[in-house]
């Protein structure tokens, strides 16, 4: 990686540790079986494992297999909220959010209606591979329950759902923070769209910094309350049950994606095996170092 990029990721002195793409690609190759990443490309097998492993996930409401299905299913049976999603996709694509009912017809979080032809359409696309993360001809659709953020995490965002990211080296957790929706991201917790990336201490839980694309920030820029500090509930849940994803989805290099439902407590979204590489940009430190054994 060059010095202009590692730069431009903010790590400055440490850019000889920062974990390029290339190198995260051997990494995974070194570290994660070939059967093992395609479990955890499907959203549902993953769940599977992880619930046998006791591991907390989101509760699953319906799951659709094909058109069969899709035709056979009563959407009326469906809850005020959910969460459809596609089995294969990735980076929120084919996601279809329901937050609440009015006038017979489903809001989208932002207050949109979400009518039972939209439902239908959505079902259908996602059932045709259209949101897959591959080359194929047919996924899953399921629907979720609707997660409520945990008042904590709540406060400090506008809109949306803040969650966690972790990277582990097998049992060993070696960064984490909190990825807060902003108005620029649409409610959306994705850095490359305007989200907040917070550094967590690993031992604490606490927030020891947060970053806004380049800018180190104090307070979310849209509801001016101060993140660093802040202190994620049920901390000691999270480390538990990201630690125990090793061993359920036997990958060594790993990214967990979390959140703190208010009732639930600590949920596990969903495993990446070959997680991004954003995470060096708000933490200052680059992966190599820590995948080494060195500590921070």
């Amino acid at each position: 990686m060059s010095g202009a990029l590692a730069k431009a990721l903010g790590l400055r002195g440490d850019w000889k540790n920062v974990l390029g793409m290339n190198a995260r690609n051997a990494r995974v190759a070194a570290e994660n079986p070939p059967g093992a990443i395609r479990l955890v490309d499907s959203k549902l097998d993953t769940k599977k494992v992880l619930e046998e492993a006791g591991v907390p996930v989101p509760p699953t409401l319906s799951v659709l297999q094909d058109r069969r299905d899709l035709r056979d299913f009563d959407l009326e049976s469906l809850p005020d909220s959910w969460v459809l999603k596609p089995d294969r996709g990735r980076q929120g694509s084919g996601i279809l959010v329901a937050n609440g009912q009015e006038d017979g017809e489903w809001k989208s979080p932002s207050g949109h209606a979400i009518g039972r032809g939209d439902v239908e359409e959505r079902l259908r696309l996602i059932l045709e591979g259209e949101f897959s993360s591959e080359e194929i001809e047919h996924d899953r659709a399921f629907f979720e329950t609707l997660i409520v953020t945990h008042p904590t995490l709540a406060r400090l965002v506008p809109s949306g759902l803040p969650d966690l990211r972790l990277i582990c080296y097998r049992q060993e957790i070696l960064l984490g923070m909190i990825r807060l929706p902003t108005k620029q991201s649409d409610g959306k917790a994705n850095l490359h769209q305007g989200a907040i990336g917070a550094l967590v201490d690993l031992d604490s839980g606490r927030v020891e910094k947060a970053m806004f694309g380049h800018e180190r920030v104090e307070e979310h820029p849209d509801t001016q309350v101060r993140l660093v500090g802040v202190e994620v509930p049920a901390w000691e849940e999270v480390i538990d049950a990201t630690r125990s994803c090793f061993k359920a989805t036997n990958l060594g290099f790993l990214g967990v994606d979390a959140v703190i439902d208010e009732e639930r407590g600590p949920l596990v979204l969903e495993i990446n095996a070959r997680p991004g590489l954003e995470i060096q940009n708000v933490a200052g430190i680059g992966l190599l170092n820590l995948l080494s054994g060195n500590k921070r």
